[in-house]
């Protein structure tokens, strides 16, 4: 017998569900949206092959994981904790568990009441943090328990520790779960301890979950059966009612959780010398917090944060690892933060398998949640699944494989090469949704830089609205004044791509990230490509809202071999001649301070009009696809500035902007008919 660990990352979804919709979760994705937030940090799940799963910002696929990557797909209904876990032990649920949007019916409130001998507090929908709160001064004068739900299938009582001390709460719970059985049967009876005065309650780490009791068999069942034993942390030996574990330790934490993880596995006992060792069969534990501290109250750094933290002490629990040993990490649902959403989403789940089996492909694992337990009873007890599932070492998922390709790109050109994290693939990955999900590609696309805008009667038609969070591999940046939003709109028959903001390199980009939107525009089948830029002037005969069209771009943020700028065409003569310009200068450079009299003055001798931190990336990315451009610069300012002043300044630019962008795509579609 050889050991095992499972590790559920509670609520750590990897995007929605075909059927999220219908659960009101359209375009969840727990990891992936987080990434667009936050720029995620996570070199060891990396390693693992997390980034190989979904597209994650700052975390890449590795070319050659430690772990076998995969996505789990459930087929039971609903989307609580109990549903997921469940099924990761082989039972699917195939009814959903009630659910009291409005409250719990008078019926059963009026029973509990008669059965605890006090009446309630509450019945309804609430943030447990809220509730108490609205109702924990009344509670503590009445000694009333406060009883609230939310969007699973849960019946909570919260108490004040000095007004029901945690065997009264707790014996409540009982007496909640022995009546809320049949059609009121909610998955799980929660008691919510909290203490501290009027005005600053706190809930005690003693929270106890009372589940409705599995109505199948589960694997932990057949483990038991097969002399197996199971040590369980924390909360989820509750979620089974205890059914196969021989052994609960309780954790107060995520990193009390870890710690005791890495103990156990290097043969330390769990706490003092009485406590559990964990010698052999299976280590299952739930990191809670990701779930109920950070993902029910939308804290997007709090979710990054506790995620850091498990990449932090990922080294310590592979290197406790014996040989024969194996770990295996995932979810049970989604909690997307990101999202106006506070309750648990319909996604899929990530899976890890460590160590990697040997003959896997290069590609993600399609499986089903139950493809854990079967596999963890496969490696336990050499015998062939009882229940539903796919052993994982097979290699046989039961939805196939979803190839990945690891990012080891390099940006070629005459001046050299430039490592690059994002490339080829994702860019035509990000092109393959859009033509997905929003349709026949544009025929021009316009690049919208700070604070600028085009006069509203362009976009009298919009034809699609899509946040760049949304596109796989897309960069969203953070400076005001970007939207962060892809229009498209139909102007004059023809289908134009706003794309209302860009990223930048000082944002803690590189090239690959920056040029991403372009090649996935053209990936995508535009190939005519307008870039503006809110800008300074150089040359001191500009004004605030003059528009340059700029015939070369001095590339000062991604220069040469040699350290020189590199120039680049911009504007074509043809279009130069339509727009009655002979075309500028201008120098893109790093940020994002702005540039002093100094540097002006070097800017002037090196024949320099006008100076923003874009859009040399963008001008690279579109020669390279091959498509038509045209650069236009917005003079923003004069001298020194604030970025407010910047965006007061384009502000100013629109109508102009408009005119000369009408001339240019007019200039591209000869034929079209006003």
């Amino acid at each position: 017998m050889s050991r095992v660990v499972l590790i559920i990352l509670d609520g750590a979804g990897v995007g929605a569900l075909p059927d999220a919709p219908t659960y009101g979760d359209e375009g969840s994705d727990t990891l992936g949206n987080l990434s667009r937030v936050i720029r995620l940090r996570l070199p060891n799940f990396q390693r693992l092959g997390l980034g190989n799963i979904e597209p994650l910002m700052g975390v890449l696929p590795a070319s050659d994981p430690l772990c076998l990557p995969g996505r789990l797909a459930p087929l039971s209904v609903g989307k609580d904790s109990t549903v997921g876990h469940w099924e990761h032990m082989g039972l699917v649920t195939v009814h959903p568990f009630p659910t009291y949007p409005n409250g719990f019916p008078q019926e059963v409130i009026q029973d509990f009441q008669a059965r605890i001998g006090r009446e309630v507090l509450g019945n309804k929908p609430a943030s447990g943090t809220a509730i108490i709160a609205e109702l924990g001064e009344e509670h503590m004068t009445t000694g009333r328990p406060i009883v609230y739900t939310s969007a699973d299938s849960v019946f909570q009582i919260a108490a004040h520790v000095e007004v029901a001390p945690l065997e009264l709460l707790y014996s409540w719970c009982r007496i909640a779960r022995d009546l809320l059985q049949g059609r009121h049967g909610v998955a799980r009876v929660i008691a919510r301890p909290f203490t501290g005065p009027v005005g600053a309650f706190v809930r005690t780490k003693d929270r106890r979950d009372f589940s409705l009791e599995p109505p199948r068999p589960l694997y932990l069942d057949a483990l038991k059966e097969a002399g197996v034993p199971v040590l369980a942390l924390g909360k989820v030996a509750e979620i089974f009612v205890q059914r196969g574990v021989k052994k609960q330790v309780r954790v107060a934490s995520n990193a009390e959780n870890l710690a005791l993880i890495v103990d156990l596995l290097s043969g330390r006992p769990a706490g003092d010398s009485s406590a559990s060792r964990f010698e052999d069969g299976l280590l299952l534990t739930n990191l809670v917090d990701f779930d109920m501290v950070w993902g029910h109250r939308n804290d997007v750094e709090g979710f990054a944060r506790g995620l850091q933290a498990v990449d932090a002490a990922l080294p310590r629990i592979l290197a406790a690892l014996r040989p024969g040993d194996h770990l295996l990490l995932t979810a049970d649902h989604g909690v997307d933060p990101t999202t106006p959403s506070t309750d648990h989403s319909r996604e899929y789940v990530p899976l890890l398998f460590h160590p990697r089996p040997a003959g896997a492909p290069a590609a993600v694992y399609e499986g089903r949640f139950s493809d854990t337990g079967a596999t963890i009873y496969n490696l336990l007890t050499g015998d062939r699944p009882r229940l539903g599932g796919t052993v994982i070492t097979d290699l046989k998922p039961e939805r196939g494989w979803r190839r990945y390709t690891p990012v080891v790109h390099a940006s070629e050109s005459a001046e050299g090469r430039i490592p690059v994290r994002l490339g080829p693939e994702e860019a035509q990955g990000a092109g393959d949704w859009l033509t997905r999900e929003v349709g026949e590609a544009s025929d021009a696309a316009v690049i919208l830089g700070s604070g600028l805008d085009l006069d509203p009667g362009f976009r009298e038609e919009v034809l699609a609205e899509v946040p760049y969070r949304s596109i796989p591999w897309w960069p969203g940046g953070s400076v005001e004044g970007h939207a962060q939003m892809l229009r498209v709109v139909r102007r004059k028959g023809r289908r134009v791509a706003l794309l209302h903001g860009r990223s930048h390199e000082y944002e803690g980009l590189d090239l690959g990230e920056v040029q991403l939107p372009v090649r996935a525009v053209a990936a995508w089948g535009c190939r005519k490509l307008v870039t503006t830029t809110a800008s300074g002037a150089v040359a001191e005969t500009l004004v605030p809202a003059e528009v340059v069209p700029i015939r070369w771009v001095l590339d000062m943020q991604y220069p040469g071999s040699g350290g020189k700028p590199v120039r680049l065409d911009g504007t074509g003569e043809t279009l130069l001649s339509l727009l009655g310009h002979t075309g500028g200068v201008h120098a893109s450079v790093g940020g994002p301070q702005y540039e002093t009299p100094a540097e002006l003055k070097v800017l002037r001798a090196l024949g320099v009009d006008t100076v923003s931190m874009s859009p040399a990336a963008e001008v690279r990315a579109a020669h390279d696809e091959g498509m038509d451009l045209a650069v236009l610069a917005v003079v923003a300012n004069t001298g020194d500035t604030t970025h407010a002043e910047v965006l007061a300044g384009s502000a100013r630019a629109g109508k102009r902007l408009t005119e000369l962008i009408e001339v240019v795509i007019a200039a591209w579609f000869p034929h079209d008919i006003s």
